[in-house]
């Protein structure tokens, strides 16, 4: 399988499409922030960065009900700048629902232009990231382009979760450009506002804490089946922090793993299944080669053929980063990604989690 990745990975070209600005739609970028306080400032100046015709273009922040200054920081800085506006939604205690996927439904309703961008709050651009993910959707006659996603600051998790995130996004473009989309990442998706009022946003979803990306994906492309794209581009990369601390860690995971059983379409089902009972499997085989009833040699071999099949995928998709793999850090992967995998796997299913200080 890691094979096929690699080899579909390498496959996929690297979009280089050039629009006149007559032919680029208007653009409102959409982002949902809570508790940012600390990502405002660098979120406003690197979105003041992005180069793309001033009268197609739109930020709305929607604040949610955020608990520090973010609402603050807000109105001292973006009152002044004629292409952002903000909304403060309220907290709403009985709310069961997904609030970023109300706080982003909100903006998507607000928006005046055509293509919606989303993306989160604690994200940076490229100059040309705009420009990378309209003229892709608008060159390939697409109804919704994903786009590359990549972590930036350093800690002491960021080798494990730069290569995780590295091996996601290369099996999510590899499904969107297989034509079997299951994943994408919703700190940067483009799409058409029509459509996502078409297949009625994020209805039928929005009881889920996560997956205001995934699960639109699988509407959009049930509705418009061939017409999801991967941006390949070094200019659509989205810059975004990794998390800060363990618990931090977990609790996405927990909050990205919950939703695999909720998917209507088999295929993220199966991939979900599949990578549990492969790390499952694996951690099998090494306690039982410890335990003598499996042999060392095999066990070395069956090792050795992963960690060089996942080198050669991550080090493709670090090409792309610009980033240069360490073997090291894969081979500590082998002996800790696979009990990450299994005890988040099975936390989910028995314990909650928190977010942005609330309670799942």
């Amino acid at each position: 399988m890691l094979y096929q990745v690699t080899r579909i990975w390498q496959m996929i070209p690297e979009n280089d499409r050039q629009l006149d600005d007559e032919r680029l739609p208007g653009v409102s970028i959409i982002i949902a922030a809570r508790n940012e306080e600390s990502n405002i400032l660098p979120l406003i100046r690197s979105l003041t960065r992005v180069q793309y015709p001033d009268d197609k273009l739109e930020v709305i922040v929607i604040d949610d009900a955020s608990e520090d200054r973010t609402p603050q920081y807000l109105q001292d800085h973006m009152a002044s700048r004629e292409l952002f506006q903000w909304l403060t939604l309220e907290n709403l205690p009985e709310f069961r629902g997904s609030y970023k996927k109300r706080a982003l439904t909100c903006g998507i309703n607000r928006a005046r232009f055509p293509v919606i961008i989303t993306t989160d709050a604690d994200c940076e651009f490229n100059a040309g990231w705009v420009r990378a993910m309209v003229e892709t959707l608008v060159a390939k006659d697409l109804v919704m382009a994903c786009g590359p996603v990549n972590y930036t600051a350093s800690n002491w998790l960021s080798p494990v979760l730069n290569t995780e995130l590295a091996c996601l996004m290369a099996i999510g473009a590899v499904s969107i450009y297989s034509g079997n989309s299951t994943m994408c990442n919703g700190a940067n998706l483009c799409f058409y506002k029509k459509a996502f009022n078409t297949v009625n946003g994020y209805k039928g979803f929005e009881h889920i804490a996560s997956g205001d990306d995934e699960f639109l994906l699988y509407k959009l492309n049930q509705q418009y089946p061939g017409k999801i794209g991967f941006v390949k581009q070094r200019q659509a990369i989205v810059n975004t922090n990794p998390p800060s601390s363990l618990t931090d860690f977990f609790n996405q995971r927990k909050r990205w793993s919950g939703k695999w059983k909720e998917h209507r379409s088999v295929a993220p089902r199966v991939l979900a299944l599949f990578i549990f009972g492969f790390h499952l499997m694996f951690i099998t085989v090494i306690l039982i080669t410890l335990f003598g009833v499996y042999s060392w040699k095999v066990m070395a071999v069956q090792l050795l053929t992963k960690l060089l099949m996942e080198f050669f995928l991550v080090s493709s998709v670090f090409g792309f980063l610009g980033k240069r793999p360490a073997l090291k850090w894969i081979l500590l992967m082998q002996l800790l990604y696979s009990l990450y995998v299994v005890i988040v796997g099975v936390a989910v299913q028995f314990f909650g989690f928190s977010w942005k200080n609330r309670q799942y």
